[in-house]
């Protein structure tokens, strides 16, 4: 017990900065909620729909603070599935020493916080092996962590202090991501795999490239090209976000590099 109590106390003290990095793709899941029903996280972004995760401990007395705070549960009622059906929220219980009646808050406070089931509209999900890769996979190191992920697939860390109206914000950004490329016509977006370069059609109507890896660094960073190539030489093999940066908003591509 006493090393229980004491993971408890050190896992949400290491730093954030070891946490998936904001622009990198959302490792895919696929996982089975408290009421046994199976939820795909791709299977919702191809359906253009913005997904909160939130993870967090049942014995966590921060993540309880937040759940109490209903912005979740605010936005998936206004502009959930029986609302407006823009976006999904999946909850994912990190404790791998629970069972999923840790939900019922009919334990003691080092088993859980309180009854996380109550009022609670959204899947909510006991995380147990085989199916904890998915922690690996965000890096998780702390919660509770929010992410909040756009149907192009791009992930953000959400701070638990921001609001409903800070939180819709974000869906109507990643609405605007989507739908950019339907006000810019930038013609055929390649890369010349033998040239190494990033071969944009209509490139006067970029303003600015830049290049990430999938951890979110900043691998090239140009200004507005002069002609329809981009120069990829001193990138190494591997997938990268192309962001094309125009007068209406950024158009986002993903390109593997061979």
């Amino acid at each position: 017990m006493k090393n229980l109590l004491l993971l408890a106390v050190l896992l949400p003290s290491v730093s954030v900065f070891a946490q998936l990095p904001n622009g990198s793709t959302a490792p895919d899941f696929t996982l089975t909620d408290y009421y046994g029903t199976t939820h795909n996280l791709y299977d919702y972004l191809d359906a253009d729909k913005t997904v909160f995760v939130e993870i967090f401990a049942a014995h966590c007395p921060s993540c309880w603070t937040y759940h109490q705070t209903h912005r979740l549960k605010n936005i998936y009622e206004q502009y959930g599935p029986d609302g407006t059906d823009e976006l999904m929220v999946l909850a994912l219980e990190y404790d791998q020493y629970n069972d999923s009646n840790a939900f019922t808050g009919n334990h003691e406070p080092w088993v859980s916080a309180g009854d996380w089931l109550t009022g609670t509209p959204y899947p909510i999900f006991n995380v147990e092996d085989p199916d904890r890769g998915v922690f690996t996979d965000y890096n998780v190191t702390f919660y509770p962590a929010v992410y909040k992920i756009c149907p192009d697939r791009i992930a953000e860390r959400v701070l638990t202090s921001e609001t409903e109206v800070q939180l819709y914000q974000k869906v109507q950004a990643c609405q605007a991501s989507v739908s950019i490329e339907e006000v810019v016509d930038l013609g055929t977006i390649r890369i010349d795999q033998g040239a190494r370069n990033l071969i944009i059609d209509q490139y006067q109507k970029i303003q600015r490239v830049d290049v990430y890896d999938l951890q979110g660094r900043a691998m090239i960073q140009t200004g507005a090209p002069g002609r329809s190539t981009v120069d990829l030489s001193e990138l190494r093999p591997g997938v990268y976000l192309f962001q094309l940066h125009t007068e209406h908003g950024p158009v986002v591509k993903r390109f593997f590099l061979e």
